[in-house]
């Protein structure tokens, strides 16, 4: 039998480094994929993004500069972690995934990077996308993904979760 394949956009993997509304999902897809009961993906981008945000956060006032270098190390290193145990699969950026991501822009008007995870989650062949993106589960959903909002319906994606 497979494992689950679920794929973290860049607003799901920053809610593991900093308590928000649907860290617990977040949580629970590591300590699920720590014991091999399923997989997660996200992309090379995602790392970029998630790095954009804490330091929006730190820049705003959200953060302290001290919580800012934690988070930094322990998205280092516990991605690390997770790709030397087969749990995390960091995507490339590959020519079909950009492509498809432009076409997705044109048919759905939404940002590039929105874009991008989604063709890169479909190119992964993912069970289920998570993000905290009201436009990206919707356009995603469209897509033919199987998406939770994470902030608004994280009992639904804790209950997709409790079946892996």
């Amino acid at each position: 039998m497979s494992v689950m394949l679920v794929y973290l956009d860049s607003s799901s993997i920053v809610k593991r480094y900093v308590e928000e509304r649907g860290s617990e999902v977040v949580d629970t897809i590591y300590a699920k994929a720590e014991t091999e009961e399923l997989r997660f993906v996200f992309s090379i981008w995602n790392i970029g993004e998630v790095l954009g945000v804490f330091d929006r956060y730190v820049s705003r006032g959200l953060i302290p500069e001290e919580k800012l270098k934690t988070a930094l190390l322990d998205f280092i290193s516990e991605s690390t972690k997770m790709v030397r145990l087969g749990s995390l699969q960091i995507l490339p950026m590959t020519t079909k995934s950009l492509v498809d991501s432009w076409l997705l822009v044109m048919k759905h008007h939404i940002y590039e990077a929105d874009a991008l995870q989604i063709s890169t989650s479909k190119e992964s062949s993912c069970s289920l996308l998570l993000s905290a993106d009201i436009k990206l589960v919707q356009v995603a959903e469209k897509e033919g993904i199987d998406s939770v909002n994470i902030e608004t319906e994280p009992e639904k994606a804790l209950m997709i979760l409790s079946r892996t």
